[in-house]
Parts: C-alpha cells; structure tokens; sequence
C-alpha cells in the first residue's frame, strides 16, 4: 500500500510539471490571432518557421516529389527540420471540377490512389495536423495555364482542359474560397488563408478604382468568407508591386511584394486581429534588380527591405515573410542572404515561410536535394539562423500543446492506483438539481499522496434559462495533483439542452476563476458563454473543461 501512495506522488510530481510548464487547448478552441505585433494561439505568442510545397497548382494536378517519396516521409523530414507550417497552393479550377493528379507513385502514396487533387489536398492537411504542421492555403492561379493573375480576377475567359472558357469573377473566386474554407474548417491546422498570391502591376492600392485597388478587395472577400464560414483563422494579404507611385517607394518592387501604401491606406476586417502583413521578397537569382547593382551592394538592401516592408515590424499586425529564397550560386547571392538574415536578427522578424520545398525550383534552393530525401544542411543552417526555436504544436487527444509532451505523464481517465503511479479519476458523486440553477457538488476522495490529496468525481448541475429549455451541466475530474502548495484538479464537462426547445447562448456563473478553460468564453466578472454552437438544440451538447487551484470543481449557476 505505501509503495502504490509513494509511486502516486512521483506520479503527481510528473502530471505536476507537465501541466505547468505547457499550455494545452481544446482542438475545437483554438483562436489564431495577429496583434500587438505578434502571432498568437489562444494569447499565447508563437513563432512560424515554414515552407511553400508547389506542384498542384499547376497542369500535374500533383504536389511535388510523390514521384520518388511519400506524403509521410516528407512530413517526417520537415518535423526533423523544425517547420511547424505548410504553403500550400491550388487553383481555383480544381476546386471547381474534380481533377486528377498524373504525377504520383502510388506505389509508395497507396493511400492517395483514387483521390482528387482536392482530396489530396485534404489528406497532406490531416497528416501534416497528425505531426503538428499548420497549413497556409494559398489561391496561386485560377487555372494551371494561366500562371499567375495580376488582379484578384480574370479579365478574360480562361479555356481549362475541359475546354470550357471560364470567366474567374469575383463572385466566383469568393464562391470557391467559401468551399474550401468550409471543407477543411474540419482540420484544427487549418491556419491562415492567403487570399491572393502576388498581385502585381495593373494592381494598386488606395488608388480609388475598385477594378484593381487590391486592399479593398483583399477586404471585401476576407469579410465574406468570414461571415460565411465563421474561420477562426488569420488571412495573409499580400503588397502589390509599383502601385502607380501613390504613396509607394521609388523601387522596382517583387510581385507581392510592396507594402509601403499601407502607411497611407490601412487596411481593417470585420472579424478582429485576423490581419497577417506578408510580402514576397527574392534575391537575384529570381530577377536582378537594379538595387543588386548598386556599388554600395548588400549594404544599401537593409533602405530597400524598410521601405517596401521592414517598417511594419513594429506595427499593430504581425508580420510573416510570406515567401521568400534565393538560389547560392554566387558571390552576389552569398551576400544578399548574409546581409538578409542580420536585417531579420535586428529587426526580431523570426516568422516565415521559405520558398520552397521542391529541390526542383529553378531559381531558389531548398532544404532538400534532388531525391527529395537527403538534407541540404546549407539551407537548414541558414534558416536556424533566423528562427532556431519555432514553437511547436503537439496533438494530445483532443488537444493542442504548445511544445513536446511526454507520453509517460498523460493524465489517467479510469482506472484505481496501482503500481504504475497513474492517479485515480474515478469515484463517487453526489448530484442535485435546482430550477434556480444552483449546484449541489459531489466528491471522493482517491489515494491520498504523502505531498497531499484532492478529491475527484463528478458534478451535475441543473437549472431553467428564460425560456423553456433545462441546462444540464456534468463535470468529471480527469486528473489531480499537490504541487507542495495547492491542489490542483483538470475537469471535463458538457452542456446539455435537456429541454425540447432550442437555447440561445445560455449564460452561466462560476464560483472560482480556473487558471486555464476551453469551450467557453469570459464575460464581465465570472460569467462564461460557450465559445462555439450558441444555440443548443434539444439533447445537444457542448464539451467544454479547465483547470483550477481547488479540492473540488467550479460551481456554475445557470444565469441566463
């Protein structure tokens, strides 16, 4: 008996650090927000290390290097790597028709065989979530012949390979941006939506005409896909290149690539904090600017880099390098990526998403060579030069954890104490009802620990709101520790409509304030509402859970 108590406290000890040291959120409560200069999961600032994966935009229909690896492996490789996010891009056509891909081994992608492009799409999004790797998904062109589109729509009839000429409108480019965000709202890695890939010149901003000012439509579809999908993501916009002049720099700027007239024209959304800056910027090996000739070369790039988008790292909206590279096969290009990550390094800028993944690209290097197996150290080191540490996301059941979590110290759901140390979450209950919505707690008390004890078991609360409809709250202890201090206990509830009309955002107080909770929101003093599904329909439920300094659950009163 004392050896099981003894093996429990080292068992809490571990729960102890796990819990404290990482913030862990709910799969479907996960907030992605751009603010206070920073990128942010559920407040908690993070940092993006990522990279572009091309091939299904194009008239393959098929991401590259399938032909030779898996979809795995290459996941695996970036996990190694330290990326924690994917770009990748489609067109809008095989969102619209189901196109096959004509460039996969499914010899070694047995799991793709049958699919759309779509499909594929949907299966590199799941198993880069299963790994952690968030998701960017990039409109890059509306048809594969069609490259890339200077304005956020087609100015003629495009013939794709059904022969049909389409017209890409606006309405329609916004149509297949509200399937797509519907269809993969299902994957939690689902990120950020990059609207448009590199507007550029007729493109303007500001400029006052609504066929080609990219800011306003940049506006206009985030704000529809929005209030369509409720995304609860964060959308990248893009520069433009010269913009006419008006308020823009007096370089010759990268297709996406010139921010400078957000500083006269600033650009708002509906949903708030949603806003991600993310120019384009190359060196010479994409296009030799005339600023890569200058004899004060690479010393004058930091005056140019500030001036298309250095100056917004200071801004409210993060900023994130959208996509950037350079292929070092020279002596210019040495310098240019020397001179760009000391810029970077004075100017905190740690997120971005490299371009690219393919080896095959032909004027930008990639962290693997020809096979698409072997690593170009070269690459990796210069990109651990910029960001070193990207946080990391690790899947936990049903959660999201902000750094690794160690499957030796999960949290118990059943079971009694025994010699493995896992604690007990089991127990007995005492339940109540009142129409006024107050709760009866239960308890029991499991192995006590030399450091202390908590109890555990579960609570159900009942109560009326204004309408006819009865909440029924259940909260079960999951997990308990003593950390020398305080008792600490992690709890998983639901939310019931026991009645037989629908309720509208019940409103509910709790007794305690938890140090951290999903699925619901805070109000004024401790009031919550549900962070998702307001409405509950008769016999629906909601999950919601927390964790709190306490011997015992939170009481919730049902106040509205």
């Amino acid at each position: 008996m004392f050896k099981n108590i003894f093996l429990i406290s080292i068992a809490f000890c571990l729960l102890i650090n796990t819990a404290i040291s990482q913030q862990c959120f709910n799969k479907n409560n996960l907030n992605w927000r751009s603010g206070n200069n920073k990128l942010s999961l559920n407040d908690q600032q993070i940092t993006i290390q990522g990279i572009a994966w091309f091939g299904m935009e194009t008239g393959t229909f098929s991401p590259g290097g399938l032909k030779t690896t898996s979809v795995e492996a290459l996941l695996d490789l970036l996990v190694q790597l330290k990326f924690n996010a994917l770009r990748l891009p489609f067109s809008v056509d095989m969102i619209l028709n189901n196109r096959y891909p004509n460039e996969i081994n499914y010899s070694l992608n047995p799991n793709l065989r049958g699919k759309t492009a779509l499909q594929v799409l949907q299966y590199i999004t799941e198993k880069s979530g299963e790994r952690g790797i968030l998701v960017v998904l990039e409109q890059h062109r509306f048809d594969p012949s069609d490259y890339i589109s200077a304005l956020w729509y087609s100015t003629q009839c495009i013939t794709n390979v059904d022969g049909a000429c389409v017209n890409y409108t606006p309405e329609l480019v916004v149509q297949s941006w509200i399937t797509l965000t519907k269809l993969f709202q299902q994957y939690w890695n689902l990120w950020a939506l990059d609207i448009k890939n590199e507007p550029h010149d007729p493109a303007t901003w500001g400029a006052g005409n609504p066929a080609t000012d990219f800011d306003k439509a940049f506006t206009s579809i985030s704000n529809q896909i929005g209030s369509a999908t409720n995304f609860n993501g964060v959308y990248f916009i893009e520069g433009v290149q010269n913009n006419n002049a008006i308020c823009s720099n007096n370089y010759n700027n990268w297709w996406g690539g010139n921010m400078s007239p957000v500083q006269c024209f600033p650009v708002y959304l509906n949903q708030a904090d949603r806003l991600v800056y993310a120019p384009h910027t190359y060196c010479s090996s994409v296009f030799d600017q005339e600023y890569f000739n200058t004899a004060d070369y690479p010393e004058n790039m930091p005056t140019v880099w500030d001036s298309q988008f250095g100056f917004l790292y200071n801004n409210y909206y993060a900023l994130v390098l959208g996509e950037w590279g350079c292929k070092l096969n020279n002596t210019k290009n040495q310098k240019w990526m020397d001179r760009f990550v000391t810029y970077l390094n004075d100017k905190n800028i740690k997120s971005h998403l490299f371009f690219s993944l393919n080896p095959d690209s032909a004027d930008t290097d990639s962290p693997l060579y020809a096979d698409w197996k072997s690593i170009n150290q070269n690459t990796v080191n210069v990109l651990n030069r910029i960001n070193s540490s990207p946080t990391k996301f690790t899947p936990n059941g049903n959660q999201i954890c902000l750094g690794a979590v160690s499957t030796t110290t999960a949290p118990a759901t059943t079971g009694v104490a025994s010699t493995t140390g896992k604690p007990s979450t089991t127990g007995s209950a005492t339940t109540g009802s009142a129409t006024t919505g107050s709760a009866t707690t239960g308890s029991a008390t499991t192995g006590s620990a030399t450091t202390g004890s908590a109890t555990t078991g579960s609570v159900t609360t009942t109560g009326s709101t204004s309408g006819s409809s009865n909440i029924i709250i259940n909260q079960v202890v999951r997990q308990t520790w003593f950390d020398g201090t305080s008792n600490y206990m992690v709890v998983d509830g639901t939310i019931k409509n026991g009645g037989s009309t629908n309720t509208n955002s019940p409103k509910l107080r709790s007794d305690k304030i938890p140090q951290q909770i999903w699925g619901l929101d805070s109000g004024a003093g401790n009031t919550w509402t549900l962070s998702w599904n307001p409405t509950l329909t008769p016999g629906q439920s909601i999950e919601f859970g927390y964790i709190v300094a306490s011997s015992s659950p939170i009481q919730f009163t049902i106040i509205a």
